[in-house]
């Protein structure tokens, strides 16, 4: 069976002889929930571009259900990848509701007024991320983690326009949500209710997820699959109980970490006070 991505030995530089990316492969399936950590620097937004098809790779491809990414054009490939990217600022004050909407424009004509079902539709994916009380709100005027619930319920409306309220077939596979530190600005509550709701989707619909996250609690406890990056190389690719160990994340993040078994893990300050 044909994975959904397949990276082959990519490499990216920006610029000459100083490389970002260095010979990085891994597949990832429909379905699979993944985490993608690593200290700064280390090349997960980059990697990120390049997944998206915004950034073509120095050396090796990128493929999606085995075509190179690059080959679609942007309005076919927004079909099958949304990105919510980090640290987005929104200047024009559209309200929260029009933002959300825009995750159907690559199925509509430029000019084509929202039907009743979009509507509904957008408004089940609102009450979802717990942003439909501020559907009339500009998303000028809204706090930074209302604004990442925003994107991100522009984003799933994006990957599943349909998979909300049975207004046709649910999209079964084929679709990979990209997000980069898009809960950064959650509390914890919230944090932990979005990643609940997004394996929920995943369950419900094959869909694919892969998360930039620096919050290793979410990383590990959520997500199915970790990949590590360190200096532009993958250095660890498994499932999450197999790669926090202690070796680990000495390697990775050159921290000192207590393996607390079925409970997770305990940075520990080993430098004298």
């Amino acid at each position: 069976m044909m994975s959904l991505l397949s990276v082959e030995n990519v490499s990216f530089s920006y610029k000459k002889d100083v490389p970002a990316l260095k010979n990085i492969s891994f597949t990832v399936e429909n379905g699979e929930h993944i985490a993608l950590i690593g200290p700064n620097g280390s090349g997960k937004t980059t990697l990120f571009n390049l997944l998206a098809g915004f950034t073509r790779p120095l050396i090796g491809n990128i493929k999606l259900t085995g075509s190179n990414v690059r080959t679609f054009s942007p309005p076919e490939r927004a079909k099958y990848i949304a990105l919510v990217p980090q640290g987005v600022k929104i200047n024009f004050p559209y309200t929260c509701l029009e933002t959300v909407l825009m995750g159907l424009h690559p199925y509509q004509r430029q000019i084509q007024p929202e039907s009743r079902q979009a509507l509904q539709t957008a408004q089940t994916i609102m009450e979802q991320t717990d942003v439909w009380h501020l559907a009339a709100q500009g998303v000028t005027e809204i706090s930074g983690g209302e604004l990442q619930r925003v994107l991100l319920a522009r984003a799933l409306l994006q990957v599943l326009p349909t998979g909300w309220i049975g207004t046709g077939p649910p999209a079964q596979g084929r679709r990979l949500l990209l997000l980069d530190e898009a809960f950064s600005s959650l509390d914890i509550a919230a944090r932990i209710k979005m990643m609940k709701l997004l394996n929920t989707l995943r369950a419900l619909h094959c869909l694919t997820i892969i998360g930039i996250h620096h919050d290793m609690y979410m990383a590990f406890r959520f997500t199915q699959r970790i990949l590590a990056l360190s200096k532009g190389f993958l250095v660890a690719d498994g499932k999450p109980d197999a790669v926090g160990n202690e070796d680990f994340f000495a390697q990775v993040f050159s921290v000192h970490a207590e393996i607390l078994p079925g409970k997770g893990f305990l940075f520990v300050d080993t430098k004298d006070p």
